[in-house]
C-alpha cells in the first residue's frame, strides 16, 4: 500500500558504477529482467533514459526500407537522410498514410503513431545507414518519483524510481511497485500481477494452499 513502508516488492538490479550520463554510454544495450533496453542521449545529470526494444531494423541506401509489425499492424521504415549524429525516418502505415521526422542518435520520437528510437546513423561516401529500434517504449527513471513512459512522460502508477549514486555513477536500480490506487489493491485468487515496469514477471495467487471450500477446513462460529 505504500512505496517506503510496505511496497509490493522492490524490483532491484546491482552493478559497478556506471556513468549512464556518459556519451561513452549513449546508445549501449542493457539488459534488465530479460528485456533489452538502449541507453537513450536524453539521460541527463537526474534522468535515466531508457528506450525498450520491440524491433530493431538496419537501413542504408542500398536497403534503405522495412517492414515491421508493431501491436498487430504493419508499417514500413524508410530511410530518408542521414548525418553521423541523426537519422530522418518515414513511417507509412497500412493504409498509406506517412510522416517524417529526423531523430538524434540514443533518441527517440512518436512518427505515425509509433515510437522510433535510432540507435546509431551514420554518413560516409554518400553511404547513408541507421540503425532503428521501431516501437521503442520509453521509460524514463527520475529518483524520488514515479517511473513514466513515453513521449508524452506518462506516470507509471504504483511505482517509484530509486538510483543509487545517481545518474553519474549508478550502482543499483531499483523500482517499488505498490498499489496504484484503492480500487486497484488486491490480488485476488485466480488472478496475477505484472510488473508495469519491465512486463517480465508476474505474481501469480493461483489458488489457496487449502481451498476455501476444502470439507477439512476448521469453522469458526
Amino acid at each position: 500500500s505504500s512505496q517506503t513502508s510496505s511496497p509490493l516488492y522492490n524490483a532491484s538490479a546491482t552493478m559497478s558504477a556506471i556513468a549512464f550520463n556518459s556519451t561513452e554510454t549513449e546508445g549501449e544495450e542493457l539488459v534488465l529482467f530479460g528485456q533489452s533496453f538502449t541507453i537513450a542521449s536524453a539521460t541527463g545529470t537526474t534522468d535515466l533514459v531508457l528506450l525498450k526494444e520491440a524491433e530493431r531494423v538496419s537501413l542504408d541506401t542500398t536497403n534503405p526500407s522495412a517492414t515491421v509489425t508493431i501491436g498487430g499492424s504493419e508499417y514500413t521504415l524508410t530511410l530518408v537522410s542521414a548525418s553521423d549524429t541523426a537519422a530522418t525516418i518515414k513511417v507509412t502505415d497500412s493504409t498509406g498514410a506517412s510522416a517524417s521526422k529526423e531523430v538524434n542518435e540514443a533518441a527517440s520520437k512518436k512518427i505515425q503513431g509509433v515510437e522510433i528510437a535510432v540507435v546509431n546513423a551514420d554518413e560516409t561516401n554518400l553511404q547513408l545507414s541507421a540503425t532503428v529500434i521501431a516501437g521503442a517504449d520509453k521509460l524514463t527513471f527520475t529518483p524520488g518519483t514515479t517511473v513514466t513512459k513515453g513521449s508524452d512522460a506518462t506516470p507509471v502508477d504504483g511505482t517509484f524510481v530509486y538510483l543509487t549514486g545517481g545518474t553519474g555513477a549508478c550502482t543499483e536500480i531499483a523500482v517499488a511497485v505498490f498499489r496504484p490506487d484503492s480500487s486497484d489493491d488486491a490480488i485476488v485468487e485466480g488472478g496475477s500481477f505484472v510488473d508495469p515496469v519491465f512486463g517480465s514477471f508476474k505474481i501469480d495467487f493461483a489458488g489457496m494452499s487449502s481451498p476455501l471450500d476444502n470439507t477439512n477446513r476448521d469453522k469458526i462460529s
